[in-house]
């Protein structure tokens, strides 16, 4: 596999803030999961009395910080992809594919949102056993990242055509 050309100009003002903020917010929920699970090994073999609720923010936290990250901080070129055939065209026609694909991919990613709005319609039936949290209130943030994961393909799909910057950055 070959390396993904750089598609990012360097992020300048709001856009540097917003992906700062968003790294802050997902080392705060990842020491919050990492601390919810201490407290669960503390509190089970330690005191012997397991501590039921930490379970399921355990299980939140880990799916909404691994949503969140690969939503907001992954690199497209980090996902998960099948390039071979892409790469063995002509730049400008690897460009194309790649921008046709992103496309394709927010276009489906979008027409995900009315079955999403359905499932969600009817979690907001269901607690947690623990807590009793709605799951609604939970499972709401899909949408979020169906709409940031859409735009961030059709930025990534606008950036390939966009004169390029040497730079690291998502």
């Amino acid at each position: 596999m070959t390396a993904e050309p750089k598609t990012s100009v360097p992020p300048t003002g709001i856009l540097r803030r917003v992906r700062k903020l968003a790294e802050l917010l997902s080392a705060a929920m990842f020491a919050a999961l990492f601390l919810t699970f201490v407290a669960q090994v503390f509190w089970r073999y330690v005191l012997q009395d397991p501590l039921v609720w930490t379970l399921e923010v355990a299980g939140i936290l880990f799916v909404v910080v691994s949503l969140f990250t690969a939503a907001t901080q992954m690199a497209v070129r980090d996902h998960v992809a099948l390039d071979l055939f892409v790469e063995a065209f002509p730049s400008p026609v690897t460009k194309l594919l790649r921008s046709l694909s992103l496309l394709v991919f927010a276009v489906v990613m979008m027409l995900s949102v009315p079955d999403t709005v359905r499932v969600l319609e009817w979690m907001y039936g269901e607690r947690t056993f623990a807590l009793r949290l709605n799951l609604g209130h939970l499972f709401v943030l899909m949408i979020g990242f169906v709409v940031l994961y859409a735009g961030r393909a059709v930025w990534e799909a606008w950036s390939l055509w966009r004169p390029k910057a040497d730079t690291d950055e998502p």
